[in-house]
């Protein structure tokens, strides 16, 4: 292996990684840096697994396709017959499938084909689940926008004219408009939640780690979650049952196995057990309504919340005054974990080499191209990770973390004694597209709780406002989300017409 390596380079290199190389001892840490280097195997040599036979998979340019939902068509048929067996399922495109186009919503993977399935993937497929669309999202998975994908806004079905909601916008609407029978989507503040409430359809984040992230574009790894979409609680439980459950590919998904309260599956057989009103239990998280909140979306969560009381519920208001502190915490981690990973150019340093190669070579090569067009919305974002962590030597992360911990075992403590929080999921009404793509859009006040502290959540539909769907969002305990489902099969015969 050729080595081109002199000290000059060396103190350059370190100054790069924030290590400081004194002139007078460069000329010999380049002789042991050398001298490291020649003495490795050469790890190219190591077996990797063959790629994945995909002979059986196609996929096209979609067709008919008003509101830009979909990425790409395919037809991906299922490994065997299972619970899914008759279901189709659209993934957003930023999920890997073995053979099909992958872009992510960014030119960065523009010409990119996976050739490894998402553990999640091969999950839907051995339980009998048809894969049949890519659908669209924002730029990398980054923005609630739905302004920022390389293929262009994705429209609310209800009202072509306003946004879907991001960043898993294109896989509210495939669910919404029959497309598909259930999506699966990504959510690192809200990009499954808001688009469900922004399109009127069901979409739930589960708790860090249940689902692997095993094949998944990072947009921020320790807020990043896989979620699901569907139009039945009944399509959702049979998702849950079908793609839960540790991985040895992810370590965010080892680390939640290991957890005392860890369980999964149950989640279709759960449902044979309906929820009287008078057996629940609700916290109405105050500081989640008022400033802030459209007020008709504030009455109509009421008018749910006193329909259920009145029919037997026990309802309490709970209140976290130092709430408003999540969004700076969120905020810090989001920036600092997307400019790391990028400054890693892709390398999978947090998931044990579970990243697919040529994933890897593809990110970094595009992303040192000069010529290459990465979207203005995430540029700042990962521009302001890149100068905190360069200004404090990443202390506001290392900060942050820790707060994060505090944060999530108070909002846990408040959570005792009830079973499920309430609040508003969106804010506002889906936006028009032109306002969307104002630098003050935020939409995630009450998405990104669940987020931070890693909770289960979902957002069902809750009536409507002028034509445009509002949501319901419902925040669990951790690993809850058969209490979670429950809660929603009953509480859906509550809401408003």
């Amino acid at each position: 292996m050729e080595i081109n390596l002199t000290p000059s380079k060396l103190i350059q290199l370190g100054s790069q990684f924030g290590i400081y190389v004194d002139p007078l001892d460069a000329e010999i840490l380049c002789e042991d840096v050398i001298n490291n280097i020649q003495n490795l195997d050469d790890p190219y040599l190591t077996s990797t697994p063959p790629p994945i036979d995909t002979k059986n998979r196609s996929w096209w340019a979609p067709k008919n396709d008003p509101y830009n939902a979909i990425s790409v068509s395919c037809m991906v048929p299922p490994s065997c017959q299972g619970i899914l067996s008759n279901l189709t399922v659209g993934v957003k495109d930023a999920i890997s499938v073995a053979g099909i186009p992958m872009r992510a919503g960014s030119e960065i993977f523009s010409n990119f084909v996976p050739t490894s399935d998402a553990t999640l993937v091969t999950r839907l497929l051995s339980s009998g689940a048809t894969i049949t669309a890519k659908t669209t999202l924002d730029e990398l998975a980054a923005s609630p926008r739905s302004t920022t994908s390389i293929d262009g806004p994705i429209l609310n079905p209800h009202d072509p004219a306003r946004v879907a909601g991001g960043s898993s916008g294109g896989s509210a609407i495939a669910t919404a408009t029959g497309v598909v029978d259930i999506a699966i989507g990504t959510d690192t503040g809200g990009s499954v939640r808001g688009p469900a409430s922004f399109c009127g359809v069901l979409g739930i984040k589960p708790t860090y780690g249940l689902i692997p992230l095993n094949g998944v574009v990072e947009n921020t790894y320790t807020l990043d979650h896989v979620g699901i979409f569907s139009m039945t609680i009944q399509n959702m439980a049979l998702a849950l049952d079908a793609i839960v459950g540790k991985d040895e590919k992810d370590p965010a998904s080892m680390q939640a196995a290991g957890k005392d309260d860890y369980k999964f599956g149950g989640y279709m057989d759960s449902l044979k057990h309906p929820l009287h009103p008078t057996q629940m239990t609700l916290g109405l998280l105050e500081e989640g309504f008022g400033d802030g909140v459209n007020n008709e979306i504030e009455l109509k969560t009421r008018e749910t919340i006193d329909n259920l009381s009145d029919a037997g519920a026990s309802i309490q208001s709970l209140s976290m005054p130092k709430l408003a502190e999540h969004k700076a915490l969120k905020d810090h981690i989001s920036y600092a974990e997307t400019a790391v990973h990028w400054r890693a150019r892709g390398a999978p340093y947090r998931k044990g080499g579970s990243v697919n190669s040529t994933y890897q070579s593809t990110f970094s090569r595009r992303a040192q191209e000069k010529e290459f067009k990465l979207g203005r919305y995430y540029k700042s974002k990962l521009l302001t990770g890149c100068y905190l962590l360069d200004s404090n030597n990443g202390q506001s992360y290392t900060h942050s973390q820790a707060a994060r911990s505090q944060f999530t075992n108070e909002f846990e403590n408040l959570m005792d004694g009830v079973d499920v929080l309430v609040t508003p999921t969106m804010v506002g009404l889906p936006p028009l597209v032109e306002d969307a793509s104002n630098p003050g859009f935020d939409t995630g006040k009450n998405t990104r709780i669940a987020n931070l502290t890693g909770l289960p959540a979902i957002s069902l539909p809750n009536g409507n406002i002028d034509g445009l769907p509002i949501g319901l969002q419902l925040i669990g305990t951790s690993f809850g989300e058969i209490g979670l489902l429950r809660y929603t099969n009953a509480i859906q015969n509550f809401t408003p017409n």
